[in-house]
């Protein structure tokens, strides 16, 4: 049975935007509410989020491409 050629790319693309939403977010603690300490918890997570979802999307694309192949 084969796979929906979106299916491997959900993950992937949820990661990177809740990584981008939790960034802003950062961004508006800091200038809302001059939090810095939240800033410093929720930048690094945002980042580390963005960077697995953008690896995983990679592999992801990789292997679709892969599978069209043959």
């Amino acid at each position: 049975m084969k796979r929906a050629p979106i299916q491997p790319l959900v993950w992937p693309v949820s990661l990177l935007g809740l990584g981008a939403l939790g960034g802003w977010l950062a961004e508006f603690a800091v200038g809302r509410w001059q939090d810095y300490q939240l800033y410093g918890l929720a930048r690094p997570v945002a980042d580390l989020l963005m960077i697995i979802g953008a690896v995983w999307l990679a592999a992801a694309v990789i292997g679709i491409a892969r599978d069209r192949r043959g």
